[in-house]
């Protein structure tokens, strides 16, 4: 990201509804070199972002659901929040917005193509404090998006982040001239060997790590299910538990109930 300085201004217009001419300056505090810093975090996407030295930006994009991605958010968002030097006053801290990039839905009963998250007081939503700001972007809602909203650069970008091949991208480059630029660069990164290969090694790691976590998921089904049928339980009740402890649909945790009473 670091290396198209346009790219990048395209990205943080598109996530802060800006006009580019309003981006005086959009620095990059945490550089990476690609081939040689990229890890768990950075081959995907984490950019801090210092945008016109009057807020600050955590741009994060997160692919797999852990189950803890709220605390993770918040906890990001606070330490790039706390950032006033020794004998700085209270009034000078910046702005910060932690945006998650997300490809699962965060609360599966309010779904959300792109939401923001503030501090407000319960009765009358009157704003605490406009200066802390978590924002998430839900790849999964973008079947769901108004047509209205699909020549945004908003919508280019998501499609982007969640496009499976060259050609998905190459037909959003001839719509945006962002993207096309993006694309360039994705290109010329794709095109160097060492970057690819640590870049596949981090995404076979992402699919352990998801079928790991899948499989505890699975692990504690299959306990409750087996406990339950023991206690003389229905298997109404246990398909309601399921639904209520799993977020599971009626028809899968019907399923899950079924392979459980084979063994």
């Amino acid at each position: 990201m670091q290396s198209s300085e346009r790219m990048l201004r395209g990205l943080v217009s598109a996530l802060l509804d800006l006009k580019p001419v309003e981006i005086e300056e959009c620095l990059i505090e945490n550089p990476i070199i690609l081939g040689e810093d990229i890890d768990e975090k950075t081959c995907i996407l984490d950019v801090k972002v210092l945008l016109n030295n009057s807020k600050r930006l955590n741009i994060e994009l997160q692919t797999t659901n852990y189950g803890d991605w709220q605390d993770r958010g918040l906890l990001y968002l606070c330490r790039a929040f706390d950032d006033l030097a020794k004998g700085e006053k209270y009034s000078e801290l910046k702005t910060t917005i932690h945006i998650g990039i997300l490809d699962f839905t965060l609360f599966p009963d309010a779904p959300e193509f792109y939401s923001e998250n503030l501090l407000m007081n319960t009765k009358n939503h009157k704003i605490f404090n406009s200066k802390f700001i978590l924002r998430v972007l839900d790849l999964t809602q973008l079947e769901n998006v108004p047509e209205k909203e699909k020549e945004t650069d908003l919508y280019y970008w998501a499609k982007l982040f969640q496009a499976a091949s060259w050609k998905e991208i190459a037909m959003l480059a001839e719509k945006n001239e962002t993207i096309k630029e993006a694309e360039t660069i994705m290109r010329k990164l794709n095109a160097d060997e060492r970057i690819q290969m640590r870049c596949e090694a981090r995404e076979q790691i992402e699919h352990d790590m998801a079928s790991a976590y899948q499989h505890g998921i699975d692990v504690g089904i299959e306990a409750l299910i087996l406990d339950n049928l023991e206690e003389g339980i229905s298997k109404e009740r246990i398909c309601e538990k399921l639904q209520i402890r799993f977020g599971l649909e009626k028809d899968q945790a019907e399923e899950y109930i079924r392979v459980c009473q084979k063994k």
